[in-house]
């Protein structure tokens, strides 16, 4: 049996994909990662070396999405698919994860972090392009809301990474390959894709396009800087709320369920947010008041977060940062996708998207580097961000072709 777009059965199918691609890296990313090089480097250089883990996997990433994205184009054009390319990156993904399990210093570390950023956006191009291939305008804001849900879904699998109850650290990556596979493998089976590309749009309206694209991209980039500094750095902000060192990898692990159960306690929030905010603004084809309302919310849980003075307050703006940022990102993916210039090359037009979530992986870094390891350098970080995302919020409310 195969699904069709747009019918239920294919929207369902390619949910499932993307939130296993999220699954893919947010665990990594906020939990896996930071443990990892707690356990390699010294309380010293964990900063240092997280941040340059960041950098180098943002950079790969970058060119890996634009390259994957193009060939899924040319393979769609010739043979009407875009699937080996997904096939193949989960093969890749389950070997770099395995090599990161293995390695035990710093320059291991890195190599296996290039390889797992390979992997993922050779799976991440050719999936968000069949989105814009299949999936009618009238519909993109539900699947955005669904795939924006990925983002909180992924969190609750970073919750079960920390729990020893589940085996040791290597049962674990078996088990999160494992949900990876059974959450991408599916759509790989049982979807047909659309064998007749749509026709190229009016040259007018492609150039009017092309300026809301640089618009919205503008807008995503800023708000993804937060969303990368609150994944890649949430777990040392939260410990440096609580006025604790993290002396061994024992003790990081410990603390970090603690963390975990607080990422877990905003993802039912943010899930249904998203989720209902895509169907309204499919019921009213309007996205920009929701982009804008989302912003506001994100920037106001990034200056709670900054000025809590207990992780009772800071769960509290993490949860608003984080269900604004989700509603954002989802809505703004399903207003991007209305705007992608040519049907010829959205792979590739979706690689220069990418560059929003691969480039605020290299700038929060850089500015974690200027961190005073306690919670007054930290206020000052967030303080920062919440300021970007209000300038995204404007950005995507001066896009002209959509509403």
């Amino acid at each position: 049996m195969h699904f069709t777009s747009p019918g239920r059965g294919f929207i369902l199918l390619y949910a499932l994909a993307y939130a296993g691609l999220f699954v893919s890296f947010i665990p990594f990313v906020s939990v896996l990662l930071p443990l990892k090089v707690t356990a390699v480097a010294d309380p010293e250089h964990r900063v240092a070396l997280l941040s340059a883990a960041a950098l180098g996997g943002a950079a790969m990433a970058s060119v890996a999405n634009l390259i994957f994205g193009a060939l899924s184009d040319r393979t769609y054009r010739m043979r009407g698919t875009r699937r080996p390319w997904i096939l193949a990156g989960l093969a890749l993904l389950v070997l770099a994860y395995a090599l990161f399990h293995w390695s035990e210093d710093g320059a291991s570390m890195l190599v296996a972090v290039g390889l797992l950023q390979i992997a993922i956006n050779m799976m991440f191009a050719p999936v968000g392009a069949i989105m814009a291939d299949e999936i009618p305008d009238a519909q993109k804001g539900l699947v955005a809301g669904l795939i924006g849900a990925a983002h909180p879904f992924s969190s609750l699998v970073a919750v079960g990474v920390t729990l020893h109850a589940l085996g040791s650290e290597g049962m674990r990556y078996t088990l999160l390959c494992a949900v990876i596979a059974i959450l991408v493998f599916p759509l790989l089976l049982f979807i047909s894709e659309r064998r007749d590309p749509l026709p190229e749009p009016p040259a007018e309206l492609r150039v009017r396009r092309r300026a809301d694209f640089a618009r919205i991209w503008i807008a995503r980039m800023l708000v993804q800087i937060a969303g990368n500094g609150l994944s890649t750095y949430g777990l040392f902000y939260f410990l440096a709320v609580l006025g604790q060192k993290i002396p061994d990898k024992h003790h990081a692990e410990a603390a970090s369920e603690g963390v975990a159960t607080i990422f877990a306690g905003v993802t039912i929030i943010a899930l249904l947010l998203t989720i209902a905010a895509g169907r309204l603004s499919d019921l009213t084809m309007r996205r920009k008041p929701f982009l804008a309302a989302a912003a506001l919310v994100m920037a106001a849980g990034l200056a709670i977060m900054a000025a809590a003075p207990n992780w009772a307050v800071a769960a509290l703006g993490f949860g608003a940062a984080t269900s604004g940022m989700s509603v954002f990102l989802a809505l703004q993916s399903a207003l991007a996708m209305q705007l992608l210039p040519s049907p010829q090359h959205r792979g590739r037009d979706l690689g220069i998207l990418n560059l929003t979530n691969t480039l605020p992986a290299m700038v929060a870094p850089l500015l974690a580097l200027a961190l005073s390891p306690d919670k007054a350098g930290y206020a000052t970080w967030l303080l920062i961000l919440a300021l970007g995302v209000l300038a995204g919020g404007g950005a995507a409310m001066t896009i002209r072709t959509q509403n």
